[in-house]
């Protein structure tokens, strides 16, 4: 008898797997056959809005449907990120957002929230490097004098991020660690500010990302030192990378990338990455987010999903190591 109610068993998962299929299939045919919203947990005006609203006007012209971009900023990105894992996995409320969201979780006690189990990726879609600058009095020209002088005047020096916990803030200690300097963090709220005091003097070095600082470089407001990421950044071709300088844990560039709801469709998954793969492709878009220091990238959802969960492990140990 209980064979028998096993094989029913079997026979009823093996069905529904039967049927589910071709429906998800036809849904993802039709998809979207109403408005799709992008939320962006950041304010309008930054980075990530203006590459989002880039993207939402192409695939509102591909899909022949509205594409919103709802900006919902605070908590880190987490007040937005959360509203979104709580939609509906329907594919119709997306995400594009950046690295902040596999690390601003680990600065809970305790971390309640796990971008890695409640999204599925879906496509990489851009990288930027960040960049340490200094203002344009400082004496250094490179990493390395930076190191020497602030080893001559200890407690003198400070940098600035755009946040607690940031990549730019994480970077910083790595930097500090490797070089043995004591240079005290200084969050602010937002890059802006940070740059503000960059420029008037306030502090000395602040470490930004690439949309920020190529008018300020260019303008002479500040000078570049080094970017973060595998090679040169493709916006900055004379300022060298800390890898390529000898320094470790500085080869990652930031990543911007969409997510949905965890349990959305796969073939509704693959059909959203596939068309923005395609609208990534457009000239125009590639031009303009160059100019702001933006790499249009694409990937598959598995890859996109590789990435986040190595990430997520990485700075989560960075973050418990630093004590932030």
């Amino acid at each position: 008898m209980k064979s028998i109610v096993d094989r029913l068993v079997a026979f009823a998962a093996v069905a529904l797997i039967f049927f589910t299929l071709p429906a998800q299939a036809q849904n993802a045919a039709a998809y979207p056959n109403r408005p799709v919203t992008i939320t962006v947990p950041f304010p309008a005006g930054g980075a990530t809005d203006i590459l989002t609203r880039g993207i939402a006007q192409l695939l509102s012209q591909k899909w022949g449907q509205s594409v919103v971009v709802d900006n919902k900023p605070g908590g880190g990105s987490l007040i937005g990120a959360e509203s979104v894992a709580r939609a509906a996995p329907d594919g119709y409320q997306l995400m594009l957002t950046i690295t902040t969201l596999i690390q601003a979780p680990h600065l809970r006690s305790p971390n309640t929230f796990n971008p890695v189990q409640a999204f599925v990726p879906i496509t990489e879609v851009a990288r930027t490097p960040l960049i340490m600058v200094v203002h344009p009095d400082v004496k250094a020209s490179t990493p390395a004098e930076l190191v020497t002088l602030v080893k001559a005047q200890p407690g003198k020096f400070s940098y600035g991020s755009y946040g607690t916990g940031s990549s730019a803030h994480l970077y910083g200690y790595i930097f500090n660690k490797q070089t043995g300097l004591d240079m005290e963090h200084v969050a602010y709220k937002g890059e802006a500010p940070s740059v503000n005091d960059l420029i008037g003097g306030q502090i000395p070095i602040v470490i930004m990302s690439g949309v920020g600082a190529v008018p300020n470089i260019k303008a002479g407001k500040m000078k570049p030192l080094a970017v973060t990421g595998p090679t040169r950044a493709p916006v900055f071709p004379n300022v060298p990378s800390f890898k390529e300088l000898g320094y470790t844990g500085m080869d990652d560039a930031g990543w911007f990338g969409i997510f949905a709801p965890a349990g959305t469709p796969k073939p509704i998954v693959d059909k959203i990455a596939a068309d923005v793969r395609g609208v990534l492709l457009d000239p125009a878009l590639k031009e303009r987010m160059g100019l702001l220091g933006l790499e249009l990238t694409g990937s598959s959802p598995d890859a996109f999903a590789a990435t986040v969960a190595r990430d997520y492990k990485k700075w989560g140990a960075v973050v418990v190591e630093s004590g932030i």
